[in-house]
């Protein structure tokens, strides 16, 4: 081989050698900020879709949002996707800093489902709705929350606690204890938040005027929980 073309060579090699090593060691922040945009990227492609047959989309959930899934754009999708998660992989074992505890891990508000907004398709969330299936989906949801634990015997008060909804701006006290089926009423529970509230703002009514909530303490009557002011 001539010195010329063996220097050649030679220099591509060490110039393709010197990018591998650098993309290899990438720090911490910039694989961090390539996730990011191919998460973006992925929830880009899940917008702006005109609607059609709905019950072909499916509901999917990346990392801090909802997004609609079609078939004619799966693949590309599942790629985005795979490739965003081995970029945070791969930011997890570059990280350096001090040990991180995840406290607070990020819950998604309830989604009511695939649904035409505006012409385009989405996952809906409360605030989507209109006013006539949100006192439909609220009164019944009233009921199954105040309801829940009816069947619940009170032996001992300290195992029950209340949480406070509000209906109309009335604040209600319901009172929950531990279950196997505890879940199921927490899902409820947050559903009828979300909708109360999107319930308020259409109204024009977002901010509540109510008094203070006045000391409360549980207490067993006749085997069922009762909150005393």
């Amino acid at each position: 081989m001539k010195p010329t073309k063996l220097y050649l060579t030679l220099l591509l090699f060490f110039m393709f050698f010197l990018h591998s090593c650098s993309k290899e060691g990438l720090s911490y922040e910039e694989l961090s900020r390539l996730a990011a945009l191919k998460t973006e990227e992925a929830v880009a492609l899940t917008k702006g879709h005109a609607c059609g047959n709905l019950a072909e989309w499916r509901i999917d959930t990346l990392y801090y949002t909802y997004v609609p899934v079609h078939p004619s754009f799966e693949e590309a999708y599942r790629k985005l996707q795979a490739e965003a998660q081995e970029l945070y992989r791969r930011a997890n074992d570059a990280y350096e800093g001090p040990t991180r505890y995840n406290t607070s891990p990020v819950t998604l508000p309830p989604n009511f489902g695939i649904r035409c907004i505006n012409g385009e398709v989405k996952v809906a969330s409360a605030m989507d709705l209109e006013l006539t299936e949100i006192n439909i989906r609220l009164s019944q949801l009233f009921i199954d929350v105040t309801t829940f634990f009816e069947d619940r015997p009170c032996t001992d008060p300290s195992k029950w606690q209340t949480v406070t909804i509000r209906k109309d701006c009335e604040a209600i006290d319901v009172l929950y204890t531990d279950a196997p089926s505890f879940a199921i009423f927490g899902r409820k529970l947050e559903e009828f938040m979300h909708l109360e509230y999107a319930k308020r703002n259409l109204e024009g009514n977002a901010a509540c005027s109510t008094s203070p909530m006045p000391n409360k303490r549980i207490v067993c009557e006749n085997g069922k929980p009762k909150v005393t002011y």
